[in-house]
Formats: C-alpha cells, sequence, structure tokens
C-alpha cells in the first residue's frame, strides 16, 4: 500500500492549518506523529491565551466576565508552563515524595463462592455495526458487551460504595495541587491475547483517537481540552495531568475508564481504519476475546475467556468473570427472547415490566424452581425519561407555556396504567446521585386548571369548538411530541395526549426511528428521550452550556446533547465551574442549584423512575450472596453487567436431569431490599 511520510510536509505548513494530521504513516505511526501533535497543542494552547486575553482587556474590571476570562487566561498559561502534551521520562523522574494509594482496604464487591466455567447465553437486539472501539458507528448498542462492562480500566469503581479502586494500575498518587495523577501498572497486567501491556499504550490510545482517521470527534475534543499532559515513565508507570485540580473521584470520572491501546493490533492503522478494523475485536485489558470464527454476521457474537489472564489472581477481579464464553444472539423481538429463554437457551430474562413480571413468568418452570425470580433494588443514576422542550421553537421561548405544560402531563396516570404502579415519578432531570441531588426539585403534578392558568398568561385565552386554547390571532396551542416508534412509548404518548386535551392543548404525536438523532440536531418541538447516564458525577456542562447550543454565528449547533438550546449567562457559569471544581462542597451547591434553575425555567417534565430490576433465570445461574454484597452490588444498572454471577455446570446438570424425571425444587422468589432507598 502507497503511504505517504509525514515528515516529508514542512512543518509549518501543517502547523499554519491547526491540523492534528495530513497524512498516512508508515506502521502504527505514533512516533512520527506526537511530536506533531506536541506543537500543535501548543499553537492551540497560545491562540486559546490570546482569546482569553482580549477577552479580559475589553471586559468591565471585577465584572463576572473579566474573572472568568481571567480564570481562563491563568489556565492556559499554566498548561504552556507544562511543555508537551505527550512527555517521555524515565522510572526514575517519577517524583519521590508521592503517597500512594491501593484501595485494597476497600470491600469486594463478588463471593469467593464463584466457580469459573460453563456458557453464558443472552441477547442484544440489533448486530453491532462494527466491532471497533473508536470511530463511526463504535457506540453502538452492543459496547457494553464488547468492551466497557468486560476490562479494566485504569482504575476503578467499587460498586458497593463509590470508592475507587485498582483496575490496571495497581496504585495512584497525586501532586500537591491535584492537578497531576500517577498510576503504577501491575507488572503483569495483559492484553486478552496475553502480550504484555505497557505504558506507552495509553498515549498511543489518546494518539489513535486523536488522529484524523481514527474519526472520533468526542474524543479529539475530550483529550485537548480535559487532559493537558500525558507523561509516561518507563514500561510501567505513567501520568495524567488536568487544566484543574480533581478529587480522587474526580480523576476516576474523566480517566478512570480509559483503556490502552495495542500497538502490535494497530500496525496497520491509517486512512482505511474503519473499513480495515470493521470486524477487528480490539484485544482488550479484561479476560474476554472474540474468535474470528465466533463473529456470526446478524446472528452472534461469541466472548472466550483466558483462562491465564492476568486478574484472575486480584482482588475485585478474582471472583467475576467467570463463565468460560458468553455468548451474544440477535433476537429483535422481545416477545421470543424470552420464548427462548423459557425453552433452555438463553439463561437469564429481563422482567421488569409489570405484564412479564406478574404474568408471563407464571408458569411451571417457575412453580417446579427450574427458573428462579429476582426482584433486586439498585441505586443507579436513573435515565430521565420524561418530556425534553426546545426553546429555540417561537411559542416554548415563553415560560408560562412551559409551565402549562407541565401541568398538562399526566405522567401519574401513565405510571399506573402502563407500569401497574410499580415506578415512580422522576423527581428532576437528576436523579439517583446522591446527595449531588437537589431535594427541593419535584415534579409538577397533573393540573389541568393551573395549566389554563398559565397558558392564559401567554395569551392562549380562546378555547375553540375542539377544547384547545387559541391566541386571539387564531395561533393554536399545539405542539408535535416527537417518540420512539416502540408500541410502548406509543402507549404512554397516547395516555399523555388525551388528558392534556383537558388542559386545552393538542400534542400531535410522532414516533420515528430518528427520534434521538432528531433531539441531538433539534429538530423537535417536545421530544422524549433519554440517555444512559453513569456514576459518579452527572455532566451537566453538555446538556446546559450555550455552547452547546449555538455556534458563535448563532446558529443551531447540532449533534450535541444540549437538546433545550438551553442558553443563559448565569447557567453556563455554573456548569463551567461544576466542571472545574474538585472541591465536592462546592460541587454539590453548584448541582443544586443548576437543578433548581432546570426546575424553575421549566424545561424538563419529569416522567417516570424505576428503582429496581426484575429477572427471571435457570436456577444453575448464581449471584454473589456474602456480608458485602447480596446478589449483586447497588451501583450498577442491569445486575449481569457487573459480571459477578457464575455458572454452576453440577446444578446445571442437575436442573436438566430433574426436568426429564420429573423431580422438582422450591419455587424461588427473592425479593433484595438491600440498597432500597426509602
Amino acid at each position: 500500500m502507497i503511504r505517504y511520510l509525514l515528515l516529508l510536509i514542512p512543518l509549518f505548513l501543517v502547523l499554519s492549518c491547526q491540523k492534528e494530521e495530513d497524512s498516512y504513516i508508515s506502521g502504527l505511526g505514533f512516533e512520527d506523529y506526537y511530536p506533531v501533535y506536541n506543537e500543535y497543542s501548543k499553537r492551540w494552547c497560545e491562540g486559546k491565551l490570546k482569546e482569553a486575553e482580549e477577552t479580559l482587556d475589553k471586559a468591565e474590571k471585577e465584572s463576572p466576565a473579566a474573572e472568568e476570562a481571567l480564570k481562563v487566561v491563568e489556565r492556559f498559561k499554566r498548561r504552556l508552563s507544562l511543555g508537551d502534551y505527550f512527555n517521555f521520562k524515565n522510572t526514575s523522574d517519577l517524583p519521590g515524595d508521592l503517597v500512594w494509594e491501593d484501595g485494597l482496604h476497600q470491600p469486594e464487591d463478588s463471593d469467593p463462592a464463584a466457580k469459573k466455567g460453563g456458557v453464558f447465553r443472552f441477547f442484544v437486539s440489533s448486530f453491532p455495526p462494527t466491532l471497533r472501539p473508536f470511530g463511526a458507528s463504535s457506540n453502538s448498542g452492543m459496547r457494553g458487551e464488547l468492551y466497557d462492562d468486560v476490562q479494566v480500566g485504569i482504575v476503578e469503581l467499587n460498586r458497593l460504595n463509590r470508592s475507587v479502586v485498582p483496575g490496571v494500575a495497581k496504585q495512584w498518587a497525586h501532586s500537591p495541587d491535584r492537578r497531576t495523577w500517577y498510576f503504577r501498572m501491575h507488572e503483569d497486567a495483559a492484553y486478552s491475547d496475553g502480550v504484555p501491556i505497557q505504558a506507552r499504550d495509553y498515549a498511543i490510545a489518546a494518539y489513535l483517537r486523536i488522529s484524523d482517521y481514527g474519526n472520533s470527534p468526542f474524543y479529539k475534543q475530550y483529550l485537548r481540552e480535559e487532559i493537558a499532559q500525558i507523561t509516561i515513565f518507563g514500561e510501567h508507570a505513567f501520568s495524567y495531568t488536568f487544566p484543574e485540580p480533581v478529587t480522587e473521584l474526580g480523576m476516576y470520572s474523566k480517566i478512570g475508564g480509559l483503556t490502552p491501546a495495542p500497538p502490535h493490533f494497530y500496525e496497520e492503522f491509517g486512512p482505511d481504519y474503519e473499513e480495515r478494523y470493521n470486524w477487528r475485536h480490539q484485544p482488550t485489558t479484561g479476560p474476554y476475546f472474540v474468535k474470528d470464527q465466533d463473529i456470526d454476521k446478524g446472528v452472534s457474537v461469541t466472548l472466550t475467556r483466558n483462562k491465564e489472564w492476568w486478574g484472575n489472581d486480584k482482588k475485585f477481579y478474582r471472583y467475576r468473570f467467570n463463565p468460560d464464553k458468553l455468548v451474544w444472539r440477535v433476537i429483535r423481538d422481545p416477545n421470543k427472547s424470552f420464548e427462548l429463554f423459557r425453552a433452555g437457551q438463553l439463561e437469564l430474562a429481563l422482567v421488569s415490566a409489570p405484564k412479564s413480571w406478574y404474568e408471563k413468568t407464571e408458569i411451571s418452570k417457575v412453580y417446579d424452581g427450574y427458573i428462579e425470580r429476582h426482584w433486586w433494588y439498585n441505586n443507579f443514576p436513573r435515565p430521565q425519561f420524561g418530556v425534553e422542550m426546545n426553546l429555540d421553537r417561537e411559542k416554548l421561548k415563553d415560560r408560562n407555556v412551559r409551565l402549562g405544560l407541565a401541568h398538562s402531563m399526566n405522567f401519574e396516570k401513565v405510571i399506573k396504567v402502563q407500569f401497574w404502579g410499580d415506578y415512580n415519578r422522576l423527581p428532576g432531570f437528576v436523579d439517583g446521585f446522591g446527595d449531588f441531588v437537589n431535594p427541593e426539585v419535584k415534579p409538577w403534578p397533573f393540573a389541568p386548571a393551573k395549566a389554563r392558568e398559565y397558558f392564559a398568561k401567554a395569551g392562549f385565552t380562546e378555547e375553540g369548538s375542539d377544547g384547545i386554547l387559541r391566541k386571539e390571532n387564531g395561533t393554536r396551542l399545539e405542539f408535535t411530541l416527537s417518540h420512539f416508534a416502540v408500541k410502548r412509548y406509543a402507549d404512554m404518548m397516547a395516555i399523555l395526549k388525551t388528558e392534556a386535551k383537558s388542559a386545552g392543548v393538542d400534542l400531535i404525536l410522532d414516533s420515528s426511528t430518528s427520534v434521538f438523532t432528531n433531539a441531538m440536531d433539534k429538530k423537535f418541538e417536545l421530544t422524549a428521550v433519554a440517555w444512559s447516564v453513569q456514576p459518579p458525577y452527572f455532566s451537566f456542562y453538555e446538556y446546559f452550556h450555550s455552547r452547546n447550543a449555538y455556534d458563535e454565528q448563532g446558529n443551531i449547533k447540532e449533534k450535541t446533547n444540549n437538546v433545550f438550546a438551553y442558553n443563559d449567562p448565569q447557567m453556563d457559569q455554573w456548569v463551567s465551574e461544576y466542571r472545574l471544581t474538585s472541591d465536592n462542597d462546592l460541587k454539590r451547591e453548584l448541582a443544586h442549584k443548576i437543578q433548581q434553575q432546570v426546575y424553575e425555567k421549566c424545561v424538563f417534565i419529569p416522567g417516570w423512575k424505576r428503582d429496581f430490576e426484575r429477572v427471571a433465570c435457570w436456577r444453575w445461574l448464581r449471584w454473589p450472596k456474602t456480608e458485602s454484597v447480596n446478589f449483586c452490588p447497588p451501583i450498577v444498572s442491569y445486575p449481569y453487567e457487573h459480571y459477578s454471577f457464575w455458572i454452576d455446570e453440577e446444578m446445571q446438570e442437575e436442573t436438566l436431569e430433574a426436568m426429564r424425571t420429573g423431580k422438582v425444587f422450591p419455587e424461588v422468589q427473592n425479593l433484595v431490599e438491600d440498597y432500597r432507598i426509602k
């Protein structure tokens, strides 16, 4: 293959264009690339410093704008003083006065009774468009099964108590100002294919995502703006420097989940990366890998456990990742998946939906003890199920209209009818983050009379023959409500539409398979989408900073999570400060202020939440039960994602034999309320 050598391009041309990469380098290309990026990063920081100094000169002295500009000036002066973005030193250059932590005093979130072996079979609703961990389409619905849930980050979050525990790094420490965090790796850490992990592989992982070939705009921006420097100290130590100080949990939230990139795997990285690597599964820091013959396109993907994995005897990992194989079948119809589960072809069924729990699982195999049921309360951040409003649309710019809509949505009836009263009303846009959730924020109740009062203040005072309110000029009180093209959503939205008519509102329902894309592009009036969120902190900046609403010319900015087109200087200041501060008390105070403003401005109508998961599984699928953890640690979304379960092959044989001979076992319906928030 013809490759163009980047070194032949005059360096000043590369940098004058402010591009991070211009051509294909022979082999992996990291050695030739990082000096170019170092120079690019320096020039970018100089440009940002100049912009901030100009803003400071124009700002009124001691004004909020001047204070913010001064902080930016100091931030980029500090970054420039660090030197190169990619920095390489010897192990002996590590500061000698560091205080190293190892997290080994924290409780283990798995069970010593776990057994290795067996096969875990479950399903995904669609086949992944790629096996790549980054680049176009890599953030598919199967990303967790292929990578995130079955590998080990630099450090990990203890799912029992939100403490930081070892990952690939066995120890970590920080500089006195908490801006630089140092890591010592397990010397025996290796990829799932057995190749040792080197510290420089973390720099290579950054390079691959920064590169234009990687097509990862989010990572490109994140690594440039949130990481000030990456330093490699020999083979088994490295550090990340942040623009601002961070706490231990803040460090975890920024880089704890980052993983290295195996250079031997990416030797063919280049312009055709996405096509060349589309069906290659990258070796990971975890125990599972995908064999080429185990990719059955459109049908299934099977992961195989490396029995010699480096983490087999390490605390926090020795009793996890137990099955020898993980088989993920593509089953698009949830009803079919349950039938396959009942036939013994899947180990597990998710039965949190009321009809599934109260009706589908009322079968003889449950009564005879072959299938067991578990109702497990968790303490995981909740998705924002509800209705988002687009403040860029003319009618929705009026807060009275938004408040009227909030009182027009009968989510209480949705919960009663669709969820049989088992679910609860979501209190606000943020829930499940402990004391970072503002306890004063409550959902607006369904109150048609109150809704009409707000609509009247907005000028909607006349009622048409169809019961829908209008302005004197004939403007009708109607809104298009976009939602997923799923029957359950359609049924819920139909309830909202019917009930809203009593408040004088006409909701025009629009089901679409592209509802999420349209939401991020702000091509909607009202929409019902939700994001999966992760502990330990909620990321307010991406949802509410004006930078993610409009560009510098004032045009709508597409492909961002600020679906509200939220644009408020005070909010910009709060979310920026929240993102940068390492003071947990201040962070909590700011989180409460942000949530209060979102509530008062009424841009989101809280819907529903589920504080639990319900699963049915064959009795040979076993779960932890120790003094520390019952069934599954609480800070997990779906219990299987923690991989602390195991397959008891002896019990499997016993169960299959019992089914042949007619032997029965006691019925098991296990209620786990240990982690229920009262």
